[in-house]
């Protein structure tokens, strides 16, 4: 039934993972969550010298680590199914992104333009916010030529 005693001569509950279907072991030991890379064994102290009471608590400890190999076998199966890839879109999905593009191009010119500066500052602040690489201003030799004008104008 899987009881053992162990070298203390408390009993214990130790049932193997099988190694069917492959990545089974794995799919286990993400199950508990363990740290571990694959549990080919399951173990747990039964708390008690007398094998008696060893082999009735043995029971419901049996049915758990069966939960615990079901769900990784249903994590197993979901994970591996295979696939299917895309190649093509049809005319109603690429009407649909046209019109999405569109409607974001016309909602971010009404923003701008209802909004005015104090609008394209928070635009700035946000895209600063999600993406500051961004952001960055260019070395002085790689400035863009209109700002170098401008820089030229104000130290002249």
């Amino acid at each position: 039934m899987g009881v053992i005693k162990d070298r203390h001569g408390t009993y214990c509950v130790r049932k193997t993972v099988p190694e069917k279907p492959k990545g089974l072991q794995a799919a286990v030991a993400r199950e508990l969550d363990n740290g571990k890379s694959a549990q080919k064994h399951l173990k747990r102290s039964l708390g008690t010298k007398s094998l008696r009471e060893a082999n009735i608590r043995a029971k419901p400890v049996l049915v758990e680590f069966d939960r615990i190999i079901a769900r990784a076998k249903a994590r197993l199966a979901e994970s591996t199914a295979p696939l299917i890839k895309r190649t093509s879109l049809n005319d109603t999905e690429i009407k649909r992104m046209a019109e999405w593009v569109y409607a974001k191009a016309l909602a971010w010119d009404e923003r701008i333009r209802f909004g005015g500066r104090d609008e394209q500052a928070r635009i700035r602040a946000e895209v600063k916010a999600e993406r500051p690489w961004q952001m960055a201003r260019p070395e002085r030799g790689d400035q863009h030529p209109a700002f170098t004008l401008k820089n030229q104008r104000k130290s002249a």
